[in-house]
This record gives structure tokens, C-alpha cells and sequence, in this order.
């Protein structure tokens, strides 16, 4: 079986560069963290570039989608809300006019109960 690759955090990448750049030699970092010295001078490179973004854990990935689907429903439940108040606005409206003592709208009701 061959070796586990480890995998290095972009905070540990930057202060093995700084400490390179303020002159400790490269061979006692290598010694000192036990890793292979060809890479230190890879991560000043790419340190250099702007290259060291931290990537989103797979937890934090989980968050944001969790977050994402929640301001879906949010803006979901903001305009069934939304229609609602529409709604009953309009209800009010026909029952100010349904109140009314005579309108064009229920005329012909008042006319059946005459007739009967």
C-alpha cells in the first residue's frame, strides 16, 4: 500500500512561506514540518500569484445549500403572504359593497324580494 497523501490547510501554506520569506532556511522548514522541500518553494509561488483561496469545506458547502433552499421558501412564503393580503383586501371590498343598501351589483336581489 503506498503512502497517504496529507493534505495541507491553506493557513499552515502561509506561514511556512512567511517564515521562508523572513529567512529561515528552506531545508530546516522541510525538516522541521517533515515535508518534502520541492514544495515549499511551489506554495511561495503560488502564494505570490494570489493563488491561496480557501476552499469551502464540504460542511460549509451543505450550509449553503441548506441556505439557498431556505431563501427560497422564505421568498416563497413572502408572496403566498402577499397574495393573501390581495385576497382579503379584495374579500373587504366585496363586502362593503355586498353591505351596501342598494347597489348595481345585488339590485336584483332587492327585486326578488319584493316580488315574493
Amino acid at each position: 500500500m503506498g503512502k497517504q497523501r496529507r493534505k495541507f490547510d491553506v493557513d499552515f501554506k502561509k506561514q511556512l512561506v512567511r517564515e521562508l520569506e523572513s529567512g529561515v532556511p528552506l531545508n530546516e522548514l522541510a525538516s522541521r514540518y517533515q515535508i518534502y522541500p520541492s514544495l515549499i518553494p511551489k506554495w511561495q509561488k503560488h502564494f505570490n500569484q494570489g493563488l491561496f483561496v480557501d476552499k469551502p469545506s464540504g460542511r460549509e458547502l451543505a450550509l449553503e445549500k441548506e441556505l439557498e433552499r431556505y431563501k427560497t421558501k422564505v421568498a416563497e412564503l413572502v408572496m403566498e403572504i402577499e397574495h393573501l393580503k390581495k385576497l382579503e383586501n379584495w374579500i373587504q371590498r366585496q363586502r362593503k359593497l355586498n353591505t351596501s343598501v342598494i347597489t348595481a351589483k345585488n339590485l336584483g336581489e332587492f327585486q326578488k324580494d319584493v316580488k315574493s
